[in-house]
């Protein structure tokens, strides 16, 4: 779904297992609409079509058992894409609901967070306003059977297909609360749930600088920009860090609407290429939707891809803030969805896209598909960046392309040791968390000041670590003392997100104790001196053609 196009061209071929090799040879010569993309027909291709007529023919008559050709065609599809690029993929139908709720907006459901804990579905919170929190279930309650069903032993998938379902439909649970002796039922009346894209905004503890989290690039991301903008401006915002850490994209066009806010109207933002006319673009910012001048620093890491890196390089080549954190994912690659006839879809990469300075960020991946991610998200990028053709800002600054986004600012988030690993594997932080929250009850004190002085006692950070180390993660004294300041944040967010029922409670916290937000704070009045320096050379008008 990564930096897709909104649009889905192409038509709708016949039944996969009845014509199987006509699909594959329609892939090949452009038989698709969106044609234009052919290659001339040769005897040597026709020869290929053949042997895969052919092979289908052969396992049918002779397989030692009677053989799953809707399996066999959705390979062969699957095999076509991969000899391509990491990111021309086939979708099943199956898998393509899924796929447009997450990036949709929203899905029909009864509206709560929750963690699998001892086989159980627990309850992390309650999505505010949805039914689930309407019929008052809280954090800590465990969802032991759906419509009269046993959940022990639930999987994630499951999860998804017995609550999720049609707006107005019913589901009836079974919850078991701490402090209840006896477990009692509830029937929620399933509706909208948001799936939201900016996922976590609110200012800082100095009261002028604002904090956006877009976790995804969907359907609802420019509105929720907009609204998460006017609200903090009028709390008193006066500058922005905008997180984009481990967003790996979306939708192209919310991108451009992201960096449309902040960047003025007439300089480019991003273009494509491709081998057919209609994936060369140039896609300019507009003065109608440009927000008032705020100092900005983005913030970016390894998971950062495709749309966020668009945000990133639009910002960054056009001298608008500073980008601060870890190289990004590198995925200059731009796909086209084509719906094929049973629901399934095949997104093709169409195109490339470039920064305003005319550089792609899309990283090799000659070595293999396994070498392209770990490279990409490993620890450590074992690839160089390659110095001998830089691209040029606005105002004259080098930067380069091939690898992704490389930070202005590079700051290392830093390892966890085996032990505090350990403790965050074995959820006994998450875990912890819940009895910590369940012993408080109802909060006592504003979250405000829950934020500012609330902490663990000696005794409780004790009763912790006995508590890990019967559930498995023997205490490591070195391990604790270098990840201590880390833990014990983690474990403040989960009791807030816990006590004070929902997710902005536990990004606050966790923001708070960022060192990466530390940085960027330190960096808002050289990002604002940047943004202020006059052009050197324009890169508006003409931007220069990548390799």
């Amino acid at each position: 779904m990564d930096g897709m196009n909104q649009q889905r061209p192409g038509s709708r071929p016949g039944r996969l297992v009845l014509y199987a090799v006509a699909l594959a040879a329609a892939f090949l010569l452009g038989a698709q609409a969106g044609g234009g993309i052919g290659i001339a027909s040769s005897p040597a291709l026709s020869r290929q079509f053949a042997k895969l007529g052919e092979v289908l023919r052969l396992v049918r008559e002779s397989y030692v058992d009677e053989p799953d050709v809707y399996a066999m065609i959705e390979g062969a599809v699957e095999g076509m894409l991969r000899p391509l690029d990491p990111h021309s993929v086939y979708i099943p139908a199956k898998d393509q609901q899924e796929v447009e709720e997450r990036f949709g907006g929203e899905f029909g459901g009864v509206g709560i967070i929750y963690e699998i804990r001892d086989e159980v579905l627990t309850v992390v919170s309650p999505i505010r306003g949805t039914p689930a929190d309407r019929m008052g279930l809280r954090a800590g309650d465990r969802i032991v059977a759906i419509d009269g069903v046993s959940a022990i032993g639930i999987t994630n998938d499951q999860v998804h297909r017995r609550l999720r379902g049609p707006e107005g439909s019913q589901v009836t649970i079974r919850v078991e609360r701490p402090g209840v002796e006896q477990t009692f039922e509830l029937t929620l009346t399933r509706g909208k749930i948001p799936i939201h894209s900016v996922e976590s905004a609110f200012l800082l503890e100095d009261g002028i600088t604002g904090y956006i989290m877009i976790s995804q690039f969907t359907a609802v991301t420019e509105t929720e920009l907009d609204q998460a903008l006017r609200r903090l401006r009028r709390e008193g915002m006066e500058q922005l860090i905008l997180d984009l850490r481990g967003n790996s994209g979306g939708y192209r066009s919310q991108a451009e609407a992201v960096a449309d806010r902040f960047i003025e109207g007439g300089r480019v933002l991003f273009s494509t290429r491709g081998r057919i006319p209609s994936a060369n673009e140039v896609r300019r910012a507009t003065d109608e939707v440009t927000f008032p001048y705020l100092p900005l620093v983005v913030l970016v890491n390894r998971g950062s891809a495709s749309a966020s890196e668009i945000v990133a390089g639009a910002i960054q080549d056009l001298d608008r803030g500073l980008i601060v954190g870890e190289p990004t994912f590198g995925k200059g690659l731009v796909q086209t969805p084509f719906e094929l006839g049973d629901g399934s879809v095949v997104r093709i990469t169409t195109s490339r896209w470039y920064t305003p300075s005319g550089r792609c960020v899309q990283r090799p991946w000659d070595k293999g598909i396994g070498e392209y991610y770990t490279e990409a998200l490993g620890d450590h990028d074992t690839t160089e960046t390659d110095t001998t053709s830089p691209y040029y800002t606005r105002v004259g600054r080098k930067v380069y392309g091939g690898r992704g986004i490389i930070p202005d600012k590079r700051v290392d988030p830093g390892r966890l040791s085996d032990y505090g690993a350990a403790l965050l594997r074995e959820r006994a932080i998450f875990d912890w968390a819940q009895l910590a929250a369940d012993s408080i009850g109802k909060p006592n004190e504003p979250f405000d000041s829950f934020l500012r002085d609330w902490h663990f006692s000696r005794e409780e950070v004790e009763k912790f670590l006995r508590y890990a180390g019967r559930h498995g993660v023997d205490f490591d004294r070195e391990g604790w003392i270098a990840d201590r300041d880390y833990l014990l944040n983690q474990l403040k967010a989960e009791v807030a997100q816990r006590l004070y029922n929902g997710r902005e409670y536990l990004w606050q916290v966790l923001i708070e104790g960022d060192e990466v937000v530390r940085v960027a704070r330190g960096l808002v009045q050289e990002a604002d001196s940047l943004a202020r320096l006059p052009a050197r050379e324009s890169v508006v008008d003409s931007p220069r053609a990548g390799p």
